[in-house]
């Protein structure tokens, strides 16, 4: 049996240090910034869904390597949400829409955007990650 689950996250352009997101424009006089994501379909996997969310929406093609698991939570919905970043080489250039914005920033500048409360720890566990891998890679130890 297949249990429903969302992939979401966004991408990681190392060299900057910045990630991509989204708005969605709404009513609302303050819309929130938001992961890409969605509800996986039947058969795929979290990186294969994470992977079509942004060849569907912006067109980029990611390669399944690339994408890294943040973590996995299970609210009380009885949904899991998979939370994924995928490293990308160059800041691609995304047209904003009437209804969805995309812009690219990095750790400190989240800090002032308007995230919801689950947003915000989506991305503080992802840079994280991010830089737990930084520091493995460069054969950095860490102490404690």
């Amino acid at each position: 049996m297949h249990k429903d689950f969302y992939a979401s996250g966004f991408l990681y352009h190392h060299k900057s240090q910045q990630i991509l997101l989204q708005q969605i424009n709404s009513a609302d006089q303050n819309p929130l910034w938001s992961l890409f994501g969605k509800k996986a379909i039947k058969n795929k996997t979290g990186e294969e869904t994470f992977r079509d969310i942004f060849f569907d929406e912006l067109g980029i093609k990611l390669k399944l390597n690339n994408i890294n698991s943040i973590y996995t939570y299970s609210p009380k919905d009885g949904v899991d949400y998979n939370i994924y970043y995928a490293v990308v080489k160059r800041l691609h250039k995304s047209k904003s829409s009437s209804k969805t914005e995309f812009a690219w920033f990095n750790f400190k500048q989240i800090q002032k955007l308007n995230l919801s409360e689950q947003t915000r720890q989506d991305i503080m566990v992802g840079q994280r990650v991010i830089d737990s891998f930084i520091r493995k890679s460069q054969g950095l130890r860490t102490i404690g």
